[in-house]
């Protein structure tokens, strides 16, 4: 195919991952802890505030300030809309950071690209979480980017070998400052990927630190400083204090070990296949295992990360399954590479033409553009479904809201309300883990009892509402 087309249908992925994301954005109403910060932002008098406020997010709750600090400053601009558009061109940055981390691809690759954007949708078990829940958008979606922006940027200088400047040093303080301050596995991921890569020169220099640069320097010491002080928040040991277990010390890491495991079995199961599947197949492709250690290298490496990043989580007593999302982009990221090697080179023995021309080379490239282009067209079908599942989810969202607050003008302070038709459950909303429920002592809703300023709230099972 022309690379003229290649670019031209490359740039419509790209204005098509934006849409997409966008209109699921539109889609999803504001919920659980999007009503919370929000009543606390709107305290703030003026934009400073917010700053005020973080400080005492830190000291109280956590020190995962710059994904909060981001929050309130969409919530404080008192409209979802402006975080939509961000939030869907967040998304597509990163999805070009993922295809700027595969190595073996051709110039606007639109396979291995269609294969990000596949692996983003499909291959993210917590999306609804992560991507279109504007609290969890801020902690995952925008800090992942951060993460695995520091991480390119970083490998991009070392690969170049790029002299130093005050700019270059400047960018990557700053950069790495905030890719160490995102949360708490996601950045500690980073710091190992910086240095396996600085390991990896250091032996290539023959043990000599020659090739150290003070921009490298300034990286890590922006890693280590907004790492530590994301870590030592008084926030975070006073909520270790209140967590509980049913077990103590070596028992206790057992049972978190277990607990990861398991997560990984049940929700990353397809990537930790394909990525052993790749990594056997190139193997058997490779003429030598000089030749497979070399091209499977950033492979393997990205994999090592991705599972140190998800069991990092043994530290802390429990995890929400989005917490492993840092961990699941670098995952990703280890499988496209070797979905690159496997569709872009050829080193298998034989001749030249056997490997350019034989019927294994033709099968090998119609499998994987088949895979692409069927995946895409499930896509197409799921989005279409689960669009229309989302907007009646918003629909029953805002009448529900508007009838609460209809309620409150006439004076009520105990509340019922709807709760959502079951029937519109899926992974693409975070709804129905933050619908109200029939206990008005459940922490849900109490916070929503809080928002709308009554004593109580019940949720109510929508098959037997009849006030609208």
């Amino acid at each position: 195919m022309p690379e003229k087309k290649n670019k031209n249908i490359f740039y419509i992925l790209l204005l098509t991952a934006f849409l997409m994301v966008a209109v699921y954005e539109f889609l999803t109403p504001n919920m659980s802890d999007d009503i919370i910060y929000g009543d606390a932002v709107a305290k703030a008098g003026n934009f400073f505030d917010l700053f005020e406020q973080e400080y005492e997010h830190y000291m109280n709750h956590s020190g995962r300030n710059v994904a909060h600090f981001i929050l309130r400053v969409f919530l404080f601009m008192k409209t979802k809309s402006v975080f939509n558009v961000v939030a869907a061109a967040v998304f597509t940055c990163l999805s070009l950071l993922m295809y700027e981390n595969i190595e073996c691809k051709r110039k606007y690759d639109i396979r291995l690209f269609g294969l990000v954007l596949l692996f983003l949708w499909f291959l993210d078990p917590a999306m609804s979480n992560t991507v279109f829940w504007e609290t969890g958008a801020c902690n995952y979606l925008f800090t992942g980017t951060i993460a695995i922006a520091y991480c390119t940027y970083f490998r991009r200088h070392m690969r170049l070998e790029s002299k130093n400047s005050i700019s270059l040093m400047i960018k990557m303080f700053v950069l790495g400052l905030l890719a160490g301050w995102c949360n708490e596995n996601t950045s500690g991921g980073v710091i190992l990927f910086g240095l396996i890569l600085f390991v990896d020169k250091w032996l290539k220099n023959n043990k000599k630190c020659g090739f150290i640069k003070p921009w490298m320097i300034a990286g890590f010491i922006g890693n280590f400083v907004g790492f530590a002080v994301m870590i030592l928040s008084p926030g975070n040991f006073g909520r270790a204090e209140v967590a509980e277990e049913e077990h103590t010390g070596l028992l206790a890491l057992m049972a978190r070990f277990l607990k990861i495991v398991i997560n990984i079995r049940d929700n990353y199961f397809i990537l930790v296949a394909a990525f052993v599947v790749l990594l056997i197949f190139i193997y058997y492709m490779s003429a030598d295992k000089k030749k497979f250690l070399e091209t499977t290298k950033y492979m393997r490496m990205l994999a090592f990360v991705a599972l140190m990043t998800a069991f990092s989580l043994i530290a802390v007593p429990s995890s929400q399954l989005r917490t492993y999302y840092g961990a699941g982009l670098f995952m990703m990221m280890a499988v496209l590479n070797g979905a690159g090697i496997v569709a872009n080179t050829i080193f298998m023995s034989g001749s030249a033409s056997d490997r350019k021309g034989g019927m294994s080379h033709t099968m090998l490239q119609t499998a994987v553009s088949s895979l692409v282009a069927v995946w895409g067209i499930v896509l197409a079908f799921t989005y279409i479904e689960q669009g229309a599942n989302l907007a009646r989810i918003k629909r029953e969202f805002d009448e529900r809201d508007a009838y609460v607050w209809q309620q409150v003008e006439t004076g009520e302070i105990d509340v019922y309300a709807p709760m959502l038709r079951p029937n519109w459950e899926n992974r693409f909303s975070f709804a129905y883990e933050s619908d109200l429920s029939d206990d008005y002592k459940n922490w849900i809703n109490v916070f929503y009892a809080e928002h709308y300023g009554i004593d109580a709230i019940w949720g109510v099972d929508r098959e037997e509402w009849t006030a609208y």
